[in-house]
Order: C-alpha cells, then sequence, then structure tokens
C-alpha cells in the first residue's frame, strides 16, 4: 500500500502492526524509548485520561531493542503495572493487540543521548534502562496481594487527581533518594519511566563531570520548578511524557496502523476517532 498524507503532513503507512519494523527503511525501536498506550474498553484507563486530559493512560520504556531480524518481536520493556509491579514485557504484547491498545512511540533525541559517535551516549542510555531493569521484582507474589496493591494505588491516584481539580493546597511526602520504586504505592507508570530518566542520568554525574542543563532535558514533569524531588518525579502521568516537547514523537500506532508523525499536533490529529 503506497504511503498516505494526511492534511497537516503526518505520513500514514497501511500496514498491520506485524510489519512494523517494515515502516520505514532502517527503522527500529530503541533502548530507553518511550511507549504510551491508550487502553480501549477500560474503565481505568478511561479514569486517567479523563483525570490527566490526554488520549493516553498508560507508559512503560524499552529496555531491550532486540534483533533487528525479528522485528519488534524480540523487543523487551519494562512494565509498572497497576498493581505496582514492575515486570519486563514484549512489546509485541501491545503492539500485536490493536483490537485493544493503540500506541505511541516517544524518543528523547539529545545529541548526547543518542549520537553514539560520542561515547557517553550509549553509557546514558545503558544506565537509564539499567535503573529499570532492577526495579523488576521476579518473586512471584499472592493473586489476593496483588488486588489489594491495586486498588489501594488507584483510589490514591484518583484522591490525587481531585485534589489537583480542586486546587487544594499538599504538602507532598518526604520521599528518600534510595527508595525502591515498588515501596511507593502510589508511584505512577509514567512516574516509573521518569524515574528511570533522572536516577540514570544523575549515576553518571557520579562518575564524571556532565552539562547540568542535561537534567532539565530529563525532567518531563511540568509540576517540577526546581531540582525535582522523588515525589515529583515518581509523580509524573502518562500526559505528562505525552504533552512533553522535551521528547520527540516518532510513531503511533492505530487499529494497526503505522503512522509517522514528528509533533503534538500530528499526535493529536491521528488519534481524533
Amino acid at each position: 500500500m503506497l504511503p498516505q498524507k494526511i492534511s497537516n503532513g503526518a505520513e500514514m503507512v497501511g500496514i498491520d502492526a506485524h510489519a512494523f519494523k517494515k515502516a520505514e527503511k532502517g527503522y527500529k525501536l530503541q533502548a530507553a524509548d518511550i511507549i504510551l498506550v491508550h487502553t480501549k474498553r477500560s474503565l481505568w484507563g478511561r479514569l486517567i485520561r479523563w483525570g490527566t486530559h490526554c488520549y493516553w493512560n498508560h507508559a512503560l520504556m524499552v529496555c531491550s531493542s532486540g534483533d533487528t531480524e525479528q522485528g519488534h518481536e524480540s523487543v523487551l520493556a519494562v512494565d509498572a503495572k497497576t498493581s505496582g509491579a514492575v515486570v519486563i514485557c514484549r512489546v509485541s504484547d501491545y503492539l500485536d493487540r490493536s483490537d485493544k491498545y493503540d500506541v505511541a512511540v516517544k524518543r528523547l533525541d539529545a545529541r548526547w543521548f543518542q549520537d553514539d559517535s560520542q561515547a557517553s551516549a550509549l553509557d546514558f542510555r545503558v544506565r537509564v534502562c539499567d535503573i529499570a531493569v532492577n526495579e523488576v521484582d521476579f518473586r512471584i507474589g499472592s493473586r489476593l496481594m496483588e488486588s489489594v496493591d491495586q486498588i489501594i494505588r488507584q483510589l490514591t491516584v484518583i484522591f490525587r487527581f481531585i485534589r489537583r481539580k480542586l486546587k487544594q493546597v499538599y504538602t507532598p511526602p518526604n520521599i528518600p533518594w534510595n527508595i525502591r520504586v515498588a515501596e511507593m504505592k502510589a508511584f505512577t507508570c509514567g512516574g516509573f519511566v521518569q524515574w528511570c530518566y533522572y536516577k540514570g542520568v544523575t549515576k553518571m554525574t557520579e562518575e564524571r563531570i556532565i552539562n547540568q542543563s542535561w537534567l532539565k532535558e530529563i525532567t518531563f514533569n511540568p509540576r517540577v520548578k526546581k531540582r525535582p524531588t522523588p515525589f515529583e518525579l515518581l509523580t509524573t502521568t502518562p500526559a505528562d511524557l505525552a504533552n512533553c516537547d522535551k521528547l520527540a514523537w516518532k510513531y503511533v500506532i492505530i487499529g494497526g496502523v503505522v503512522q509517522e508523525i514528528s509533533s503534538i499536533e500530528e499526535a493529536r490529529l491521528v488519534t481524533m476517532h
């Protein structure tokens, strides 16, 4: 099928998600890519979208780009679930379910993070992914405890949305920097992604001198005004990631159709259905 152009110039490639690797010559998902998800027929997803005024209700991060010959089937991501569990999953779990999920890909395109001719670029991406993978809990918990944790987290997030809408003054908890994400019951999936980026890059500052402006480039939460606190990082939402102009839009997969886009305006246009 020939590529189509939509009104604002976004390119639409009419292929199934199984042919994702063929959407553009040389294209592949990269480590530290951010995946945004719109979950269909989900009450919780709908509540998140209502509370954040955004099409996207979930976020996860690529931790391994896999084998290019296998396309997206071998790409792995770290996924912070609603229950609070942090797991490793295949990106194909989302890409192959166009009946249940719409998906977008965003990427930090800053040269210092992506240019492999600079020795530190790969190091930065590796550190970000290492932070994510180290948070994965491979222990199998009881289904009852997971359900209880999920309810607690959902109620906490709902309360936070209501408080924000009512503009209530709130003193956030003083969370230590050495906390494990799973220990904070109310962290969000977007907060997990933000936490991994910030912790991964700041980890490099312990070993070498880096440009301090880079820390601003990997702060995606618009509510952060000065040096971020752990609470601010961990309460970043998928909407914050979607609206952040520091992250470049790459692709949106709607109904199994891969669309190459480059701006939030194009993303909003192709998700209007």
